[in-house]
């Protein structure tokens, strides 16, 4: 299966995650908890141009789409991508490239 097949599967069977798709700032997002969790100032800081209300919002899409976790340690709020964010980011990396040979 090529990678123009997976992304559309991968689509098909997750339909919602084709509007953050297609907005970039949601990828970046995505690509930046990737790592490691990350707190709202850290966002904040990572995303100066963003206001912290949108911010709140572009969370709440991606929490209710369980793409990222929301948890708490040591009375800090944390984001984190989840195993469905995970393959998200690998099916539209994959995904890209096939796009733009």
């Amino acid at each position: 299966m090529n990678a123009e097949q997976e992304w559309t599967i991968f689509l098909e069977k997750n339909p919602l995650f084709y509007e953050i798709s297609k907005g970039r700032f949601f990828i970046q997002f995505l690509e930046v908890i990737a790592p490691g969790a990350k707190c709202f100032s850290d966002l904040n800081a990572l995303f100066p141009l963003i206001e912290d209300e949108d911010l709140h919002q572009i969370m709440d899409v991606l929490l209710r789409l369980k793409v990222v976790s929301r948890m708490t340690v040591d009375n800090r709020v944390f984001f984190a991508i989840t195993p469905e964010g995970t393959r998200f980011l690998s099916a539209y990396a994959n995904a890209k490239k096939f796009f733009c040979t």
